[in-house]
């Protein structure tokens, strides 16, 4: 059992998050999951011992996509310690390309967006996400009386997307690059376009505008997450966010709290408690 989490609230914890590997542990009282397995083995390993769990305590590992920077652990994480893993089937065919060596085929899950399946206390929901590779999805969390989501890796916040976030008590969204930090930037013509495409990453801009959306509809906790080491700084990205909400006249701490996912190192939790609408940042030690 997860200690201090009380039955059906749900804690976010991003163990590591950016274009070098993301990977995000959802949990309730008793049941934990991954969603995707970036960087390697022995940093999601590390990562977890920091977060006070062992591997084989997982109930799970989702994947959203078979992007490295989602997968590169999954390989060898999964034969060495034989967590179930689920995906839809174009990113298991990803995954598949990727393995050096075969895994326990019982341990494979293949999941539709749109349909609701269950992972211990949770029931979860996947959703389409418009991305450079088939088969992108995010997730939502539900227990009785909680929800909370992950989208990221979206060129633009589709009105599917939108609905299937909506309402949830906390989000991990994405705010990858600032459009006039990439646009300026070194990059390659044709990686910047790709980027900026309806099939690249979420901008600082557009994601500013859905957090205030999705504030008004009901979510009061969000993490920014995966953002570019070369095309974006924290504080861009949070300056950005802030400033929309701002024009909502929604105030930091009182209608909403904000907070940006560490590139390397575990972020603090964000605790989701069923009971009412506060929120408990814990400081993370190790």
């Amino acid at each position: 059992m997860r200690e201090g989490i009380r039955p059906h609230s749900i804690e976010i914890m991003p163990l590591f998050s950016g274009s070098s590997g993301n990977s995000i542990l959802v949990s309730t009282s008793d049941t934990m999951v991954l969603v995707d397995a970036g960087m390697n083995c022995k940093k999601v390993v590390e990562a977890l011992s920091i977060a006070g769990v062992e591997p084989t305590e997982l109930s799970a590992i989702l994947i959203t996509h078979d992007h490295t920077d989602h997968i590169g652990a999954l390989d060898v994480f999964t034969r060495k310690f034989g967590i179930p893993i689920f995906a839809t089937s174009h990113t298991w065919e990803g995954i598949h390309s990727v393995e050096k060596k075969p895994h326990d085929a019982q341990l494979d899950h293949e999941i539709m967006t749109g349909t609701r399946f269950a992972i211990g206390q949770f029931e979860v929901l996947a959703f389409d996400t418009p991305h450079d590779t088939s088969g992108s999805c995010g997730y939502r969390f539900f227990t009785e009386s909680c929800s909370a989501a992950i989208a990221t890796d979206m060129g633009t916040m589709t009105p599917e997307i939108f609905d299937s976030i909506k309402g949830s008590d906390g989000i991990l969204l994405e705010a990858n690059y600032d459009r006039d930090m990439l646009w300026n930037g070194e990059y390659p013509y044709i990686l910047k376009r790709r980027i900026d495409g309806q099939y690249g990453h979420l901008c600082n801009d557009d994601c500013a505008h859905a957090v205030a959306q999705l504030c008004k509809t009901g979510t009061r906790h969000f993490i920014l997450g995966h953002l570019s080491k070369e095309n974006n700084l924290p504080q861009v990205a949070e300056r950005t966010v802030l400033r929309a909400l701002l024009e909502e006249d929604l105030v930091r701490d009182k209608d909403f709290t904000l907070r940006i996912a560490n590139r390397y190192t575990p972020t603090a939790p964000l605790l989701l408690e069923a009971s009412d609408e506060k929120i408990y940042l814990q400081e993370v030690v190790g």
